[in-house]
């Protein structure tokens, strides 16, 4: 009767899981449906001025199709949406293959699926759990990889606008002033600026490649740093002082951010302790009295009502993270 009993708790917690993680993404995917006017007039700004746009995702297939042979290649057949996962790579700025890292996930899986087997979860539960810890712990870690390095590469680049204008002003070509740059500034400004004059030096247009690392850094600010190049090769004037006015832009537009992430402080430390509290209190209670904490496993009403209270909580949190997050 006890292992019934702990076979129904462990189900029922690994399906509240997975519920509450499907309404989070599902939930997510809805509201992301919106997205930022930023975005959409960055994009007609491309279309307008870039003169055939190089296409990446094509390019990144072939490049994929050859480098990888053998098992790394049939690993790397299974995994969807290759293009994007080889984009998120390299926005991380991680030199791996995708043979690899679809290696490095079915690893994950399978220690999961291992542990949890020899530590008595059901068939299933163990797979599915396995599963969801194969693709989502690796695909965590590439997001908090891009994330940190997109906001150090924030942090760097007026720096690297204002390299370019000491240079332009000096009389040394755009050309030579990226180069500069790249030489000058540390990752990972400076090893974006490389990419660039690399991609120059085999004989890419400076649209193009500025356009390929925009799409790969997909940052407003690179974008506008492109397009004010991008205009200013097409009507002319005085690209210095257009570049000084655009570093003093984002110097102004990182000073807003972090003066909003001081002001949204509170609301982020109350939701964290409004979505930390129930499993708090929970392990609080099922340390004092536990035969009064394990009805909420084992009664089917409880077990229904501890699934729509997730699925509330993980709205109300995605709700106010979206409230306390703002773009500027």
């Amino acid at each position: 009767m006890q292992d019934a009993n702990v076979t129904v708790i462990l189900f029922a917690a690994g399906l509240m899981v997975v519920i509450l993680l499907v309404t989070i993404l599902v939930l997510a995917r809805m509201l992301g449906k919106k997205q930022k006017q930023t975005q959409s007039r960055l994009d007609s700004f491309k279309n307008r001025f870039a003169d055939g746009p190089v296409q990446t995702s094509q390019a990144t297939s072939i490049r994929i199709n050859q480098q990888e042979t053998g098992f790394a290649a049939q690993l790397s057949a299974l995994m969807p949406r290759r293009d994007q996962i080889q984009m998120r790579l390299a926005k991380a700025g991680m030199d791996i293959e995708l043979g690899r890292y679809a290696a490095i996930c079915g690893a994950i899986a399978i220690t999961v699926m291992i542990f949890l087997i020899l530590a008595g979860f059901p068939g299933p539960m163990s797979f599915a759990l396995s599963v969801i810890a194969g693709f989502g712990l690796p695909h965590f870690y590439v997001g908090r990889r891009i994330t940190s390095r997109i906001e150090r590469f924030t942090k760097q680049f007026p720096e690297a606008i204002d390299l370019m204008v000491r240079g332009l002003k000096s009389g040394l070509p755009v050309n030579e002033c990226i180069a500069n740059v790249g030489h000058e500034l540390s990752a990972p400004a400076g090893v974006e600026f490389r990419k660039i004059t690399d991609g120059m030096r085999l004989g890419k247009q400076l649209e193009d490649v500025l356009w390929e690392t925009a799409d790969r850094l997909d940052t407003a600010d690179f974008k506008f740093f492109v397009i004010s190049l991008v205009v200013q090769r097409e009507t002319g004037g005085n690209l210095g002082e257009t570049l000084g006015n655009l570093s003093g832009i984002l110097r102004q537009r990182q000073a807003m951010k972090l003066k909003i992430r001081a002001m949204s402080s509170e609301a982020k430390a109350s939701a964290w302790i409004v979505g930390v509290l129930p499993f708090i209190m929970l392990g609080l209670i099922m340390v004092l009295n536990y035969d009064y904490g394990i009805v909420l496993f084992t009664h089917p009403t409880a077990i229904m009502a501890g699934i729509g209270a997730l699925i509330w909580m993980g709205l109300g949190m995605l709700v106010m993270a979206k409230m306390i997050k703002f773009e500027v």
